[in-house]
């Protein structure tokens, strides 16, 4: 029997549907990519301290930039409907890094700049390590126990953010409100509900689903900001370095490359999880191509002031429940992603998501990443050693978290970023105790799991 008789598939990488089966399917993809991305230039916009307008540009480039890497992705690079969209790591840590700026000494316009320069860099990086086929070099220093302790302390550090947004704090002069609490509430109750108890497509657009729920209720609450419609004609070609000049800062531009690095299990991830929905093998230079269009994609996103790019692993999921591999409808999709961002309208619509409604729906979504990382410890043999890891990089990562604003203040800015963020600090010290001072070549073979792991990404 075929693969594509195992899998069932309605219609092959290779096969076009008719025109109006491919438009319907194509409205199915933009769907379920606006679900997953259509918030985080909100939240993203509010925690780097953009004013409305602000958020509205935001929301633009990040559709144009979205539509424009998924359709060199599917052309040029791994060749599979996999859309492209801003990676949960990436704009979790412009949050986490806005949050510090303040006890660093930095003003947020300029924390932008530098992200402007350290994304831009990232994406140069795994554009070399594409084209020099150094994916599985790189990502062996990402064992189950540097991302689990990765993923676990981002939400650590999340998880102030996303409560005080969701209480509505600041919102409303300073203090909690309860109308955002209760708002809150609600979205949640139905993202969950949604999630767990829907079909398998309204379980794909949950949160799209909560938002739009959340936003009718915050209307006669008093919670929806109006749409700015005032803008500046309804086409536009997005605005490159929007937030200013590109500047350098050392902390940025090494967290920024080893956020790049870390989220490339995330495009690994998302090819061996198309390749078992498809039935078909893909082969490794696809990989390398997929890295470096990748990069490609995180350089767009310095260049025009977003957050970084990563395939989403979801993409095999909806191509699973709509039995449709192909890549025409993904193609029009991606080119429909476009003209959106090509309409500033569109991006003042989404910045008019009420605060409350972005932080909860985005605080169910991290759910799912923080469980991923629980995972990955479930995948290692938990002895001592690897207790001694995970327990040494989660008390020392959180307790960095935990240091009060001035107790950096006499140090040089390369280490107060490095010991003021929790997350940076729990990674390079997982790294470090991983390989360098108890590698495990000294303490015990690797678990059949990892080993696994090792040949289908060093293939």
């Amino acid at each position: 029997m075929s693969n594509r008789a195992e899998q069932k598939l309605l219609y092959d990488l290779h096969e076009n549907p008719p025109a109006r089966r491919a438009v319907v399917y194509a409205l199915q993809w933009l769907v379920f990519t606006l679900a997953n991305s259509a918030v985080v230039p909100l939240v993203v916009g509010q925690a780097l301290g953009l004013d409305q307008a602000g958020i509205a540009g935001l929301a633009q480039r990040t559709l144009f930039f979205t539509g424009l890497a998924s359709l060199l992705q599917v052309l040029f690079g791994h060749g599979l409907p996999i859309m492209e969209g801003p990676s949960g790591m990436w704009w979790g840590v412009f949050i986490t890094l806005a949050a510090l700026a303040p006890g660093l000494g930095k003003p947020l316009a300029v924390l932008r700049t530098d992200l402007e320069l350290g994304v831009l860099v990232a994406g140069v990086v795994l554009v070399l390590v594409g084209s020099g086929r150094l994916v599985g070099s790189a990502l062996s220093l990402f064992t189950p126990a540097v991302t689990g302790s990765v993923l676990v302390l981002l939400g650590l550090q999340l998880s102030g953010t996303f409560v005080r947004g969701m209480l509505g704090v600041g919102e409303e002069g300073g203090g909690a409100s309860l109308r955002a609490a209760l708002l809150s509430v609600i979205v949640v109750a139905v993202v969950l509900w949604t999630s767990l108890k829907g079909r398998p497509f309204t379980r794909s657009i949950a949160v799209l689903i909560g938002i739009a729920v959340g936003w009718l209720l915050a209307l006669p609450m008093g919670l929806a900001p109006g749409v700015p419609w005032s803008v500046s004609g309804v086409f536009a070609l997005p605005r490159l370095f929007a937030w200013g000049t590109p500047t350098f800062d050392a902390g940025i531009v090494l967290t920024s490359v080893m956020t790049g690095l870390l989220v490339l299990s995330n495009l690994v991830a998302s090819i061996l999880a198309m390749e078992r929905t498809i039935g078909q093998k893909v082969p490794r230079q696809a990989y390398n191509r997929g890295v470096a269009l990748t990069g490609v994609a995180d350089i767009m996103a310095g260049v025009g002031a977003t957050v970084g790019f990563v395939p989403f692993s979801a993409g095999a999921a909806l191509v699973g429940m709509t039995r449709v591999a192909s890549r025409m409808p993904f193609i029009l999709f991606a080119l429909g992603m476009v003209v959106l961002g090509l309409l500033p309208p569109v991006g003042a619509f989404l910045s008019s998501i009420p605060v409350p409604v972005g932080y909860s729906v985005l605080l169910v979504s991290f759910c799912q990443m923080v469980g991923f990382g629980l995972r990955d410890y479930l995948r290692l043999q938990l002895d001592n050693r690897d207790l001694y890891i995970i327990g040494i990089t989660l008390l020392f990562g959180t307790g960095a978290m935990m240091l009060p604003a001035g107790a950096l203040a006499g140090m040089p800015a390369l280490a107060r970023y490095l010991l003021g963020n929790g997350f940076l600090t729990g990674m390079l010290l997982c790294i470090l105790l991983e390989h360098v001072f108890l590698p495990a070549k000294y303490f015990g073979a690797r678990t059949g799991a990892e080993e696994k792991k090792g040949s289908e990404l060093n293939r």
